[in-house]
């Protein structure tokens, strides 16, 4: 178990250096910053979410670290990224969703494969769409205008950031976004082995989307999360052991014991480490809103 425990440790660096490096071309469009303080940043804003809904905190953390760009403009890049992280866990959760179902569902006769037919094409339609809106960010600006009359100019100026993204960077984001839910998701693979959950990688991949797609549907505090996590995991795979007769109490432990392992190394150890580098950090500026 240790190597597996080794390798785990060595995709944390790699999952946060992943994050850092997204980040930073993020807010290349705004101000340069090195990956020094881009992973800086990243870390800070995994300390400051700990206690606030939503990871919101990544927002607030990140922003510190620039020192000239307007920190509203520095949120709203962190937006389009957060955006982007969403839509990578529901495409590739939904698609395992499509194959969990019929491992899951008994429907007999005919019904079966109408509802089957029904949903695929009901996803392939809803990841076009949302597809579609995520390569039209700049349509944001046009929201933004719409709705913030009073403070058009303002507010216009602000929602530039969404027309800074060309199709080739929100395909760049995209697979950084990608990248990241693969190396998060072997991870978890691999702490499943670590407590003795012996599935094939495609079958504990398949699982472990849904497990990320319903943690995405359901809004948390992130110091909350770790009974929150530990429940849907242990439900998603008791859904599908129960099927084959596989499912025990003793099951159920090493699934949530492992899915707690994972959010301790994952998000713990690294606000920690955010919280001490946040303390250099100029958490007030002049003109903090400079456009």
């Amino acid at each position: 178990g240790w190597h597996l425990l080794w390798i785990i440790s060595v995709l944390l660096v790699l999952n946060i250096l992943t994050e850092s490096l997204k980040w930073k071309f993020l807010i290349s469009k705004l101000e340069s910053v090195n990956l020094n303080q881009a992973v800086t940043a990243v870390l800070s804003g995994m300390s400051v979410s700990m206690f606030l809904p939503n990871r919101v905190g990544d927002y607030l953390g990140r922003v510190f670290v620039l020192q000239q760009a307007s920190h509203v403009k520095g949120i709203l890049s962190i937006i389009i990224g957060s955006l982007v992280q969403i839509i990578a866990t529901m495409i590739v959760g939904l698609t395992g969703l499509m194959f969990f179902l019929p491992k899951v569902l008994t429907i007999d006769g005919q019904y079966q494969l109408w509802l089957y037919a029904g949903l695929w094409i009901a996803f392939i339609l809803f990841s076009f769409v949302i597809l579609a809106l995520y390569f039209q960010v700049g349509l944001l600006k046009m929201i933004v205008s719409a709705l913030f009359t009073k403070k058009r100019f303002q507010m216009m100026a602000y929602a530039e950031v969404f027309a800074l993204y060309s199709r080739k960077d929100l395909i760049k984001l995209l697979l950084f976004s990608l990248l990241r839910y693969f190396i998060y998701s072997t991870q978890f693979y691999l702490m499943l082995r670590v407590f003795g959950i012996q599935t094939s990688y495609p079958v504990a991949f398949m699982l472990i989307s849904v497990i990320y797609l319903l943690m995405t549907l359901i809004p948390t505090i992130t110091i909350t999360e770790l009974g929150i996590r530990g429940s849907v995991t242990a439900g998603v795979y008791s859904l599908y052991f129960e099927q084959a007769g596989l499912w025990s109490a003793e099951k159920a432990f090493q699934v949530i014991a492992a899915s707690s392992a994972l959010w301790l190394l994952n998000l713990v150890i690294p606000s920690i480490l955010g919280a001490l580098l946040s303390f250099k950090l100029k958490f007030f500026r002049r003109h903090i809103d400079d456009v």
